[in-house]
């Protein structure tokens, strides 16, 4: 009896692999189908959707204005400290880092041709938009989600730019680890080595607003570190760097080939 079950539970894994591997093919063909009509995409500047440069930037903007920052209950807002500052400082040169990185990789991996970021910047300015308005809830991560893109947005900017796509997203707060030891019920003692975390949410539209894709990425890069000193900054710019390389293989896989005559 147990081994008629076993081979009826490995027929029906053998009936249902192949309909899950044709679901996932009609998937590709699908979005292979959307991409095979662009020609120009807006790659628009991703930005943390969290609230930490907001915040840091609220109180420092509210120091040069000489103005009383005031908490909800009346009391006055807790000035971020060195430490914060300092954080929010590396935040912003991993904007920059990805802003310029993105399109740059882009460029070079699909056959597209990317706007160049001084017309991008007119079309935010002519349209009152800017990276966030482009999302629901202004771009920011609830309860651990990436926020979804507001479609009519993007399909403005894209007619305003004669755009056939728009690639834009969100990036999470870079983490690190300094590494501990944990116990595994099945390996026993084991070491989680020292690393840092990079984590993004990326759409890509069409002009109409239609998904082509999306991709929720998070990669690991080891701490480096020599002595008492470490490189958190330049390894979270590489685990940005990877997660931009893991989308670019994502796209790159529905694109048409960049040797192809567009």
């Amino acid at each position: 009896m147990a081994a008629r079950f076993a081979s009826i539970v490995l027929l029906l894994g053998l009936l249902v692999f192949p309909l899950s591997g044709a679901r996932a093919d009609a998937a590709g063909d699908k979005r292979r189908v959307l991409l095979a009509s662009v020609r120009r995409i807006a790659v628009v500047p991703p930005f943390f959707g969290t609230d930490t440069l907001a915040r840091v930037s609220g109180s420092e903007e509210a120091d040069k204005t000489e103005k009383a920052s005031r908490a909800p209950e009346g009391r006055p807002a807790k000035e971020p400290d060195a430490r914060e500052k300092r954080y929010a400082e590396q935040l912003r040169r991993l904007e920059a880092h990805v802003r310029t990185t993105l399109p740059a990789r882009v460029a070079a991996r699909t056959p597209f041709a990317v706007v160049p970021a001084d017309e991008l910047a007119k079309a935010f300015e002519a349209l009152n938009l800017t990276p966030a308005k482009l999302f629901q809830n202004g771009g920011r991560i609830r309860s651990a989600r990436f926020a979804a893109p507001d479609a009519q947005a993007v399909s403005k900017l894209a007619d305003f730019l004669h755009a056939d796509a728009v690639l834009l997203g969100t990036l999470d707060e870079p983490r690190r680890s300094n590494g501990r030891y944990y116990f595994d019920m099945l390996s026993g003692l084991s070491y989680d080595s020292a690393h840092v975390r990079g984590k993004a949410g990326y759409y890509l539209l069409l002009a109409d607003g239609t998904e082509a894709l999306h991709a929720f990425i998070e990669v690991l890069q080891p701490l480096s570190r020599i002595g008492n000193r470490d490189y958190i900054l330049a390894d979270w710019m590489d685990a940005e760097s990877l997660v931009i390389e893991n989308l670019m293989d994502e796209i790159t896989r529905y694109a048409p080939e960049k040797s192809a005559k567009r």
